[in-house]
């Protein structure tokens, strides 16, 4: 048995404890792997999860809509601003409201904001699994990530006033609009970061990592359909999906011309590593474009609503496309103030279930960069 994460259950014989690194987003949590293993090759896999659940849809339920908000944003903890704009998506199809030009633009930079914080984490600590045999990776080029991050989720906190949980979101909109000087200081992050390209997971570029991890841990195009695989894990087995293009939300739609999506067809570390890479490039362009945008865009940034939110009886559905992959809401209403049942579709549900196929006939050594190049984070996987 193998713990993944910063807390392991009571000492079993032939237990042992992944570190993918203590600061690495899937580790605050627990998920169990019960592996096989014979000369050194994993034979069978099964997954266990649910040791950090918190019953996130029974408190949805039993919150009124707009409190809500407080919890659609803590199960993907990279990506909170991507499960609040999911769940007010939801609700906004459940009233029938529009948003405002500049709150839809304004969402669509944040969202992309978002990506790039969760992209740069991912790249930044992949390497700490490795051996330094395996892999020469500059401190350096670790660092400029670290800097890069940080100077994107310190743009986040100025905006809305959180570092981790931003709680920005509102049904029609958002909270309050930009601080004066905000979009200049986020052009001159996306220009700064585009001059540190080259340092950002450099080690895609290094051949011994490329020999030393194509082919392993390989999803290919079926299991990837059938398992419900998405974001970069989908796409790096050729699932040709991106609901900004497919399904555009916010300002997506008018971002259609400039939104790349990279795809793969090999399935492995390698691929889905190069995917989050390049949509990270994409993220970039985005936000440009969504800072020219706003420069000139004047306007209301929510729509008024009355102080009990209820939303009319019938089922709707809200999805979008965060960092990890197809986020999900379906909402079943009553009339009341609470829903009567939430349902949460997450990325990672799906991606750690996949581990249970792609682990199989891989060397024992392959673990860590397998999970770690699946993007799981543990709230994200648990209900």
């Amino acid at each position: 048995m193998v713990d993944i994460g910063s807390s392991i259950l009571a000492d079993e014989p032939g237990t042992a404890h992944l570190n993918l690194n203590p600061h690495h987003p899937s580790t605050h949590g627990l998920i169990r792997l019960r592996l096989t293993v014979q000369n050194q090759h994993i034979v069978s896999a099964n997954t266990d999860i649910g040791y950090m659940h918190r019953g996130v849809e029974k408190l949805l339920e039993s919150r009124d809509f707009r409190q809500g908000l407080a919890l659609a944003n803590r199960h993907d903890w990279l990506g909170a601003f991507s499960g609040e704009l999911g769940y007010a998506l939801a609700l906004e199809s459940m009233l029938g409201l529009d948003v405002p030009p500049r709150a839809s633009w304004l969402r669509t930079l944040v969202a992309e904001l978002t990506r790039v914080i969760s992209h740069l984490y991912f790249l930044e600590y992949f390497p700490h699994g490795l051996s330094p045999a395996d892999i020469d990776t500059p401190v350096t080029s670790v660092n400029s990530s670290i800097l890069l991050r940080d100077q994107a989720q310190q743009l986040l906190e100025t905006l809305t006033g959180g570092r981790v949980h931003p709680m920005y979101v509102q049904v029609g909109g958002l909270r309050h609009d930009t601080p004066a000087g905000w979009t200049e200081q986020v052009s001159h992050f996306t220009t700064a970061a585009r001059k540190e390209a080259p340092a950002i997971a450099p080690y895609l570029q290094i051949p011994t990592f490329t020999e030393l991890l194509r082919g392993v841990g390989v999803i290919t195009h079926d299991m990837a359909v059938a398992h419900g695989a998405s974001g970069a894990v989908g796409r790096a087995s050729g699932i040709d999906v991106d609901l900004r293009r497919d399904a555009p939300y916010a300002a997506y739609e008018d971002l259609r011309p400039i939104l790349r999506v990279p795809t793969g067809e090999a399935g492995d570390v390698v691929t889905r590593l190069s995917i989050i890479r390049n949509q990270l490039d994409v993220a970039l362009d985005l936000i440009d474009r969504c800072v020219d945008q706003l420069d000139g865009l004047d306007g209301p940034i929510n729509v008024p609503l009355p102080k009990t939110l209820r939303a009319p009886e019938g089922v709707h559905y809200g999805w979008s496309e965060t960092p990890l992959g197809i986020g999900g809401y379906l909402i079943v209403s009553q009339g009341e103030r609470t829903p009567w049942r939430v349902k949460l579709r997450t990325p990672s549900f799906a991606h750690v279930d996949l581990l249970a196929h792609c682990l199989v006939g891989e060397h024992i050594k392959n673990l860590g960069p397998i999970v770690g190049s699946l993007f799981i984070i543990t709230g994200d996987a648990d209900r």
